[in-house]
């Protein structure tokens, strides 16, 4: 790496009305700040002038030997000199860009502390300016605290061989409290997104065969005999699919309007969730007041007929609970399988499978317990064989970026194949879908994907939605939509949750569907309208003569209402068998 030092001349850019930035942005770089450039070996960097733009001087970099999976390998750093940086503050980034080299040029911009670790505080989506001047503006929420002086922005060239040419960079804080949706953005969108879009009108078919069944039960009154030609409504009560959220102990028994909301939303919404949480080895509770909050939780739970996933029992990725005790690998082997035992007996068969291990192949550069010691390189599976031998709930793997060709996709699908080979049962592929706005795969490659797992796992389960949109509500909203037919037309999936839903207690607050005042989003009334509406079934039939009624409907429990009095739910009988439902 070879360190080069120019001058950002000061200047002022003469915007297009429809540039004009909203006032109360803080530029935090200094105007005559100096650029660091850091360039691989072979690689050129210059400062160069340029004429008929409202700047006269722009950086060079020309890369040649690109690293896609560490594209700071060639990249330009701006210290941020000019104030500090709260997390959660709505920052806009700005700067002019040219590929020089022809085609589309690849550009990050990442916030992060100017010494190592280099921390991150935030990263941009994906630019790829043409050959022609762009104005690249790009909105983010700071994720970390950076005090002035501390941090750096660096914008990130070494994705693939190319000449960019880089002038005019901006980065303006806009505080905590702004609308980010107010700020100017390249707009992202993915292949398939588009009304008439073909393979949609596939998938719905494709929900409408398998999602739903024909159905029939005979309606029995009070006094034990048919109701005989009545007027009834047959209603959806829940989804066999597990459509849902990740949830919490605290939320699901908070008092007070916040808990309230939360758990009006979860019974509305969720024929399944996950605790985000509170069956981790972690954040387990051993004391009293959070064992109430559990079983309480869990009792509401069963009350609303509302299924629970089992989320995790151990993590390969080295999680804070396991990095305080890595200094002795037996104990820590030991305490581990007392940990499972205890939390699989406790939760019993109040959950419908466990997350046996997380993120088994794990993200670049994080540790993992196989590498830690020889002591702890089969700690996972012999976890997993544990937990088949402690229940008979199914057992799964759970993983990221599952979507994302590359790393955690090849080597999840090699890991499931080699235990398949070895005769070990997995019986399903939980898959996280992350996703930003910067990679947003199609709906179509959604499936791909899916279809390649079938070959190694009979069953898969998207375990952890959210999207970052970077302010954009109407894409989040759309690729939720998107995403939530493609997983529900596809017979290997048998649930889709959430990972939160609302900025009040969501890890990326930006991805929520309900606002902090819960005022809904744009993704919550994507979710209202698919999950609410569409996907339901509420219809007024007629009985016969001797109480008998049939009708096609979307797989689950049902409820009838007829005279002011409702069934308690029940599973309908098929076509041929009707199934005998009393009024109270």
């Amino acid at each position: 790496m070879r360190p080069i030092i120019f001058i950002l001349a000061a200047l002022t850019l003469t915007l297009r009305a429809e540039e004009t930035l909203p006032l109360g942005g803080a530029n935090l770089l200094d105007p005559a700040a100096r650029i660091c450039t850091r360039v691989a070996e072979g690689g050129t960097s210059a400062e160069i002038a340029v004429s008929g733009r409202p700047f006269t001087a722009a950086t060079r970099v020309t890369v040649l030997q690109p690293k896609p999976n560490q594209p700071w390998c060639a990249s330009l750093a701006v210290p941020v000199s000019s104030g500090a940086v709260k997390k959660n503050d709505r920052l806009l980034m700005r700067y002019m860009a040219r590929n020089a080299s022809g085609g589309n040029s690849r550009i990050t911009a990442k916030l992060q502390f100017s010494s190592p670790p280099y921390a991150s505080a935030g990263t941009t989506d994906t630019a790829k300016p043409g050959t022609a001047w762009e104005q690249i503006n790009q909105p983010f929420i700071a994720s970390a605290d950076i005090p002035e002086g501390k941090g750096e922005l660096t914008l990130m060239l070494g994705y693939q061989k190319q000449t960019v040419e880089i002038a005019a960079i901006q980065l303006l804080n806009y505080g905590q409290n702004f609308d980010l949706a107010k700020l100017p953005c390249q707009k992202s969108t993915y292949e398939g997104r588009e009304d008439n879009a073909p393979w949609r009108g596939v998938a719905l078919a494709r929900i409408e065969r398998i999602r739903m069944a024909d159905y029939s039960a005979q309606v029995i009154g009070a006094d034990g005999k048919p109701l005989a030609n009545t007027k009834v409504s047959v209603i959806l009560h829940r989804h066999a699919f597990g459509f849902g959220t990740c949830v919490t102990r605290g939320m699901l028994t908070q008092e007070g309007s916040d808990g309230d909301h939360y758990r009006d939303i979860v019974k509305r919404m969720c024929s399944r969730v996950v605790f985000e949480n509170d069956l981790k080895p972690d954040s387990f509770p051993h004391d009293e007041k959070g064992r109430e909050q559990l079983e309480k939780s869990f009792a509401w739970l069963k009350d609303n007929d509302i299924s629970v996933r089992g989320h995790y029992l151990i993590q390969e990725a080295v999680d804070n609970w396991t990095r305080s005790r890595l200094g002795d690998p037996e104990k820590l082997r030991k305490t581990y399988m007392e940990s499972i035992r205890e939390r699989i007996a406790f939760v019993g068969d109040r959950v419908t499978e466990w997350d046996a291990v997380n993120h088994p192949i794990a993200w670049g550069g994080a540790e993992l317990l196989g590498k830690k010691s020889p002591q702890l390189e089969t700690l996972s599976m012999d976890v997993f064989h544990e937990a088949r031998r402690l229940t008979k709930l199914p057992i799964c793997i759970n993983e990221d970026q599952l979507f994302r060709p590359g790393n955690q996709q090849n080597k999840t699908y090699d890991l499931l194949a080699k235990l398949k080979r070895d005769g070990v049962r997995v019986d399903g592929l939980g898959n996280q879908a992350h996703f930003n706005s910067s990679f947003l795969p199609s709906p179509e490659e959604l499936l791909r994907v899916t279809d390649r797992f079938t070959a190694v796992v009979p069953k898969q389960v998207v375990t952890e939605f959210d999207i970052v949109a970077k302010g954009d509500d109407q894409l989040a909203a759309d690729y939720l939509r998107d995403s939530l037919i493609a997983c529900f037309s596809h017979p290997a999936y048998d649930g889709f949750l959430l990972w939160g839903f609302w900025e009040g207690r969501h890890w990326i607050p930006e991805a929520a569907l309900w606002k902090k005042d819960w005022t809904i989003k744009a993704a919550g009334q994507a979710w209202e309208e698919w999950v609410g509406k569409r996907w339901q079934t509420r219809m007024t039939l007629m009985t016969d003569s001797a109480g008998n009624i049939t009708w096609r409907g979307f797989k689950g429990s049902y409820q009838i209402e007829a005279g002011g009095k409702t069934t308690k739910p029940f599973q309908p009988g098929d076509s041929k068998s009707p199934r005998p439902v009393r009024l109270p």
